[in-house]
């Protein structure tokens, strides 16, 4: 079955079916985290700190953790972490623990958001919440010891594609300042064809009924807050400067390397490493290159704040001269 059959036959599908489908991928996913990754994300317990807590946002409830390495330093710059999982899977122990991995590198507060899954909350829902959570974040970040001047995105898979949306879209308080984001290998087309119209294996299908869980209206797909490798110039310029990773081993790698064209077309300060060795979600799932993943988000991050202390240096003696 390639993908214009599969869609036509995923178009008779009720919204219960869709609910009890989506209930069945999560429980699978659940079942093929190692062993050995369980047993690592409790390894930074000691020198870092996670904190579950609760946003009531003007479109809904949303759960977060707030991490931190124990030895940061208040008012920490702070990271807007929202994790993968085709917009329907549930978040999990390990998106915590790159977390607290990139916090201990950073010394960056992680707010690590657990954003309304599809089929039950489709487009735009979780772009929503995510900009109502951006909204309250100058109130939040004062009892949490954040600074919402220096804030940043990380993503990976649908997170990216959120994240980049909300980027694009801009529709939350000034009161916060995003001076960058990192972008793990993002679905960035779910208009067109991922598949060259082959016979889709199991790993197809899932891809493909993702986006249908996500996006259902096909008109909604051409809208650059869903498929952004489609957005123009003018709808980009409110992007941050941008690290982009792509992988080797990954049907997404052509629409992850057309928007980082866009970006760089639009004049986005951009860049992208490709990891050739590597899978989608590789870092995340800690196989492949995830160590040279790791090095590369924390050094991105780390970048970007050099460069907004720098910036806001610069203009304090411009201004005082």
């Amino acid at each position: 079955m390639n993908r214009t059959e599969f869609l036509q036959q995923c178009a008779a599908i009720t919204e219960a079916e869709k609910a009890e489908e989506a209930r069945k991928m999560r429980e699978r996913a659940g079942e093929r985290i190692p062993p050995t990754v369980a047993a690592f994300a409790r390894s930074l317990d000691t020198v870092t700190t996670a904190e579950h807590r609760i946003a009531e946002t003007a479109v809904g409830k949303l759960e977060y953790d707030a991490v931190r390495a124990n030895d940061a330093k208040a008012p920490m710059p702070i990271v807007i972490n929202v994790h993968g999982g085709g917009w329907c899977l549930k978040h999990s122990e390990r998106d915590v623990y790159f977390c607290r991995r990139m916090a201990v590198r950073t010394g960056c507060l992680f707010l690590d958001l657990d954003y309304g899954l599809s089929p039950e909350h489709p487009y735009p829902y979780a772009i929503e919440q995510i900009e109502g959570f951006l909204n309250l974040l100058p109130e939040l970040a004062e009892t949490l010891g954040g600074d919402p001047r220096r804030v940043q995105f990380c993503g990976q898979s649908s997170g990216a594609n959120l994240l980049a949306a909300v980027s694009q879209r801009r529709r939350y308080t000034d009161r916060v300042r995003v001076i960058g984001q990192v972008l793990g290998y993002p679905p960035a087309d779910i208009l067109h064809e991922h598949f060259d119209g082959q016979e889709l294996d199991e790993r197809g299908r899932t891809t493909e009924l993702y986006g249908v869980f996500y996006c259902p209206n096909f008109e909604d797909r051409k809208n650059s807050d869903v498929s952004i490798a489609l957005a123009r110039p003018e709808e980009l310029r409110h992007v941050p400067a941008t690290d982009m990773m792509l992988c080797g081993h990954d049907v997404l790698n052509r629409e992850g390397q057309r928007y980082y064209e866009a970006l760089l077309d639009a004049g986005v300060p951009v860049t992208q490493h490709f990891f050739a060795q590597s899978r989608h979600s590789f870092l995340v799932n800690m196989v492949d290159e995830w160590q040279d993943g790791d090095a590369f988000v924390a050094a991105s991050l780390n970048r970007h704040l050099q460069e907004a202390t720098e910036e806001e240096n610069g203009t304090e003696v411009s201004e005082s001269l």
